[in-house]
C-alpha cells in the first residue's frame, strides 16, 4: 500500500510539474519554485480523498488547490493577468487530463506508469509545438517587407531586424545589410564558387570592396557594395539611398527563413 501511495504522489506531481510547466511556455511566463508547486499540489489531490468530501466540496478543493499553485508558480500585479494565468493553468490540466481519459476510454484502464508516460509524450508533443509557434511569433514580430533598388532592378523579399547585426563599413561607416548569394544572383550573374572563395573583383559593383569580420557573416570577410535604394515597405515606410549590403555565406536564412538581415539601426 506504502509503494502505491509513493507512486500515486510521483505520477501526480509529474503531471503537476508539466502542466506548470506547459502554461509558462504558453504565457512565454518564468515560472518559479515549479518542483514546490507541482510537489503541495500532488499532496493536496493524494490527501483530499482521504477525507470523504462530497462533489462540491471537491470542486472547490481543486479550484482553490489550482489557484495556490497559480499564485506560487507565477508572478503577477493585477486580477486580469492571474484570470489569464489560471484560465491558461486550467486549459493545460485539461489537456493532460483528457488525453490520459481518451487513452483510457480506448484501451480500458491502465497502470499509472503508463499513464505518466502518456502525459510525458503530450508535455514533449505540446513543448515543441508551442517552442515553434512562440519562435513564429518573434519571427513576425521583427519581419519586414524590403525592396533593393540596383542599376534599375528591384527585388522584394523578406528582411529580418536583427539586434545582433551591428556591423558598419569601415570605409564609409554606413551600416551593413546581409544578403544571401540567393538575393545577391538576382542582381548579379556571378558563379556561386567565385562569390564563396571570394574571387570577385569587387570593382564591378558601386562602392565594391571587402570588409574583415568575425561575427554573423561565415569568413574571414565579405563583399560589400551599395545598392542604388532598400525599402521597408510595412509599417512606417523608410527609403535609405545608398545603403551597404554585405554577401553572407553564413546560413542565416536558413534559421531565420529570411534572406535579408537588417541592420539594428534601420527600420
Amino acid at each position: 500500500m506504502e509503494i502505491i501511495i509513493e507512486f500515486t504522489l510521483l505520477i501526480s506531481f509529474l503531471l503537476n510539474f508539466f502542466i506548470v510547466k506547459i502554461t509558462a511556455l504558453f504565457l512565454k511566463e518564468k515560472a518559479r519554485f515549479c518542483t514546490l508547486s507541482a510537489l503541495l499540489g500532488a499532496a493536496i489531490s493524494l490527501i483530499a480523498p482521504l477525507c470523504h468530501l462530497n462533489v462540491i466540496c471537491k470542486l472547490i478543493v481543486t479550484v482553490f488547490t489550482a489557484a495556490f499553485m497559480v499564485s506560487l508558480s507565477f508572478s503577477f500585479k493585477k486580477i486580469k493577468k492571474f484570470i489569464m494565468i489560471y484560465g491558461s493553468f486550467l486549459g493545460g490540466t485539461f489537456l493532460f487530463g483528457g488525453g490520459c481519459y481518451a487513452v483510457t476510454q480506448a484501451f480500458g484502464q491502465l497502470p499509472l506508469i503508463v499513464l505518466g508516460l502518456i502525459a510525458f509524450g503530450i508535455y514533449i508533443c505540446a513543448y515543441f509545438i508551442l517552442k515553434a509557434r512562440n519562435k513564429k511569433r518573434v519571427l513576425d514580430n521583427f519581419s519586414f517587407k524590403v525592396k533593393l533598388c540596383i542599376n534599375g532592378q528591384e527585388v522584394e523579399e523578406e528582411g529580418y531586424l536583427d539586434s545582433g547585426n551591428v556591423l558598419y563599413d569601415p570605409i564609409t561607416n554606413k551600416p551593413i545589410v546581409l544578403i544571401t548569394y540567393e538575393v545577391f544572383s538576382k542582381f548579379f550573374h556571378e558563379d556561386y564558387l567565385n562569390a564563396y572563395m571570394k574571387k570577385i573583383d569587387p570593382r564591378k559593383f558601386k562602392c565594391g570592396h571587402y570588409v574583415k569580420i568575425n561575427t554573423v557573416a561565415s569568413g574571414t570577410s565579405i563583399l560589400v557594395f551599395n545598392a542604388d535604394k532598400l525599402e521597408v515597405l510595412d509599417g512606417d515606410k523608410r527609403t535609405y539611398n545608398d545603403i551597404s549590403l554585405g554577401l553572407s555565406f553564413s546560413g542565416f536564412d536558413k534559421s531565420l527563413g529570411k534572406k535579408i538581415l537588417l541592420h539594428s539601426e534601420l527600420v
